[in-house]
């Protein structure tokens, strides 16, 4: 087992409304099931290098990005991971609007699929990668506050969370509006973010 702090960049993909979508859909449990493993293979394929899946967690994908040193390639990962985070929400949906025509959604299993959305938490700063067999494992005060962040005060249920570090270094396609705010928490503190909110055109 071998470990190495590095510079990271950290992204958690969620689904919001989960829970609720599980529940409307409690007597077809099976299908549900089937339709979020559908729509987390979707972020997978989305996913191209430098970003790696770590683990997938429930119903999200913890994904890292080592940062590197040299400027060309750090550059370059900038842009990349600012333009697969805007399209995120695309694939996203349209894949849902594919199950919503499919046969998982045959008779009442598609109670709720409208209220599944995309949430995307964005932190920059280090981990310790644990190769344990084929599997890396990160940890780390940054892994940690990357998942704290996964409840926050944010209202819409379909946005990218960014922390400072992770905004003031991510390059994105277009000019895209960003609100700011204040998460507080009893461990960590109080942490800046800002928050893109996706809207469909």
């Amino acid at each position: 087992m071998n470990t190495n702090q590095s510079k990271v960049i950290l992204l958690i993909a969620d689904i919001s409304g989960y829970t609720k979508f599980m529940l409307a859909n409690r007597n077809t449990i099976s299908k549900s099931h089937k339709i979020i493993i559908e729509l987390i293979n979707t972020i997978i394929k989305h996913i191209e290098l430098p970003l790696e899946v770590a683990k997938i967690e429930g119903d999200a994908v913890f994904l890292f990005a080592l940062k590197g040193d040299g400027d060309t390639e750090w550059e370059m990962l900038r842009k990349n991971i600012g333009s697969r985070l805007i399209t995120f929400f695309d694939v996203f949906t349209q894949k849902i609007n594919e199950l919503r025509n499919s046969v998982f959604c045959d008779g009442d299993i598609c109670i709720a699929i409208e209220t599944l959305k995309l949430k995307v938490i964005v932190h920059s700063g280090f981990a310790e990668l644990v190769k344990i067999g084929s599997f890396t494992e990160l940890s780390g005060i940054d892994v940690i506050i990357v998942h704290r962040l996964l409840k926050n005060s944010v209202k819409e249920n379909e946005y990218i969370l960014m922390t400072e570090s992770a905004c003031t270094e991510i390059m994105f396609p277009k000019i895209i509006c960003i609100e700011t705010g204040i998460e507080k928490y009893d461990d960590i503190g109080e942490v800046l973010t800002f928050i893109y909110y996706h809207k469909d055109s």
